[in-house]
């Protein structure tokens, strides 16, 4: 391997905060994360939901994304078609190989094989990892009337030697993507050979900031204090908006994050709204009716008509951004749709904040829910600051902030995360918590973030999540038991804190959370709780079918261990980490 690859792939073993000693398997984390990030457009997503396990033959990676979100569950799909109606899809399969060279059996094994995964015989593919991509790649295909075109697939192979365009290798590769088309399930094929040079550029593209270059041409300047503090208002056509939420290989870029709307759900009648006035054709109609979109950004540089911004998010025009997106390829005329668009330039937290709650407070959200998301999540991120120790998390309230940092990704903890930790260890629902963060946020988002609430619950329950993922991590815990971790969350604390749970607002709910902090805090304690938590659970494989993928999302299967506390806990109390 040459010393720049190496070089990278110990840097993200050090950020991942992996441990993994056989370098072909950390080569395929490598590699499946760089890929995905590229069709994604965003590292937002969990490793080990892409991975498919040491025993699949022929592909080391498999990511489905519908709409562009990251989908790992069925409710998920089904969300999604809640919402939008109608769904487009991507699949991405990966085969990674530390060899030096471009092999032309195992490019032909990734093409047989992933023709085999989308083929109606998948008895070949065994693995529990297999099996779950294999039913929702299932359950995508059987809602055919819900997708707006057939699938896009996306393969790529990836070696650390260097493509030359080798003739041989382009026959195999053509043969196999015809073999593909024959199935008629797809509306493009993309096979992508990569080596080395390819990932290296791949992985650099994970550390970059969000920037976009457009032409701004129809602007007026707001307000200017200097260069760093600077607002303008004006028009762009879709094809320069686009290239603000779009990414050159199509992906839409990470930068609804910060915008409120999206965590609560997107509104289906406010979506049909924009797509009729869109359909229309009428440019002007669109630029009337429209509120318009707001971008903050960290920085923009305007040299004549041309802007650069960099660091930024759409705070405001989520909804509107996503239609545009949907529609881009099906309405005629569309890259001349004039949108109305504010920029506003500044590097003050709080300035960011203040818009954010300001340009969404005449949408249909509530004002408690905008406080939710806007003023106590800086108080949120300030008390997570008051910890520090080795173990010591950070709370990413804006998206990026800690992109340059060296802290481990596994210390950072998002939005998305923490609506799931609570979820789980707090409300008592870690059945359902497995999909996407905004089906999740829907369900409990008016239980949770609320400004009176103790902050200590929202730490805790994020160092529960990283005291156990790194059980797993350090294999203290068989890594198969890992779709347990939001339960075993639940019963820890139910375990340390044996009295009844006072609200989240209450007095007595700090001195409840330091109970459990405190054991949390010991590692020695922790880890003999979490891994007796989860060695009771394996035990009770032959009632639960905890194998199966969907155990963990049944709610029924929640009710069955908080029905045996008690048992858990005699079995916890004289359980020892020997008897692993």
């Amino acid at each position: 391997m040459d010393r720049i690859t190496q070089s990278m792939i110990d840097s993200f073993k050090s950020n991942q905060s992996l441990n993994i000693d056989d370098d072909s398997e950390l080569f395929e984390y490598f590699v499946n994360y760089c890929v995905v990030n590229n069709v994604y457009g965003s590292n937002d997503f969990d490793l080990e939901e892409i991975t498919t396990g040491k025993a699949t033959q022929g592909i080391d990676g498999i990511a489905i994304i519908v709409n562009q979100k990251f989908v790992n569950t069925i409710e998920d799909i089904d969300t999604l078609i809640e919402y939008n109606k109608s769904i487009s899809v991507k699949f991405v399969l990966i085969q990674a190989k530390t060899s030096s060279s471009f092999d032309n059996t195992e490019i032909g094994n990734l093409l047989t094989y992933s023709k085999l995964f989308f083929s109606d015989d998948t008895s070949m593919f065994r693995t529990a990892e297999m099996q779950h991509f294999i039913e929702l790649k299932e359950y995508i295909f059987s809602k055919g009337d819900k997708l707006k075109k057939n699938p896009e697939l996306f393969l790529y192979y990836v070696t650390l030697g260097t493509w030359t365009d080798d003739e041989n290798l382009r026959a195999t590769i053509s043969v196999g993507k015809e073999s593909l088309r024959g199935t008629n399930l797809f509306s493009n094929i993309s096979f992508e050979p990569c080596g080395s040079e390819k990932i290296q550029d791949l992985y650099r593209k994970t550390k970059e900031k969000l920037k976009a270059t457009f032409k701004f041409e129809k602007r007026i300047t707001m307000y200017s204090i200097n260069d760093d503090e600077v607002g303008y208002s004006g028009v762009l056509p879709f094809k320069e908006f686009k290239k603000l939420i779009i990414d050159e290989n199509g992906a839409t870029k990470a930068v609804f994050e910060d915008n409120i709307r999206d965590y609560l759900g997107p509104n289906p009648d406010v979506n049909k709204n924009i797509t009729e006035t869109i359909k229309t054709g009428n440019v002007n109609a669109f630029s009337m009716l429209n509120n318009g979109i707001t971008v903050v950004t960290s920085s923009i540089i305007i040299s004549g008509d041309i802007a650069t911004i960099e660091d930024y998010q759409i705070v405001n025009g989520c909804q509107t951004s996503n239609v545009l997106i949907e529609n881009m390829d099906s309405v005629e005329g569309i890259d001349e749709l004039i949108i109305p668009i504010r920029i506003i330039a500044t590097k003050d937290e709080n300035l960011k904040n203040d818009i954010t709650r300001a340009t969404n407070s005449q949408t249909a959200i509530k004002k408690d829910q905008l406080e939710a998301l806007s003023t106590f999540q800086k108080k949120l991120e300030e008390y997570y600051k008051t910890y520090r120790d080795e173990d010591a998390l950070v709370y990413e309230r804006r998206t990026g902030q800690y992109r340059d940092s060296n802290i481990p990704k596994n210390r950072i903890i998002t939005i998305a995360m923490q609506i799931k930790t609570v979820a789980a260890m707090f409300l008592d629902e870690p059945s359902g918590v497995s999909g996407q963060y905004g089906t999740v946020a829907k369900r409990v988002g008016n239980k949770i973030f609320k400004t009176a609430d103790k902050e200590i619950i929202y730490y805790v329950s994020s160092l529960a999540l990283y005291k156990i993922e790194n059980l797993f991590r350090t294999h203290k815990i068989d890594k198969k038991y890992r779709r347990a971790r939001y339960h075993a969350m639940m019963l820890f604390r139910m375990l340390v804190s044996t009295e009844k749970m006072p609200r989240f607002n209450a007095r007595k709910m700090e001195n409840y959370c330091k109970n459990i902090l405190e054991v949390l805090e010991n590692n020695a304690e922790c880890e003999r709780i979490f891994c007796g938590i989860v060695a009771y659970i394996a035990s009770k494989d032959g009632e639960l079918d905890i194998m199966d993928r969907k155990c963990f999302e049944r709610k029924e299967t929640t009710e069955y261990l908080k029905n045996r506390l008690d048992e858990i806990k005699i079995f916890v109390d004289t359980y020892s980490i020997s008897e692993q």
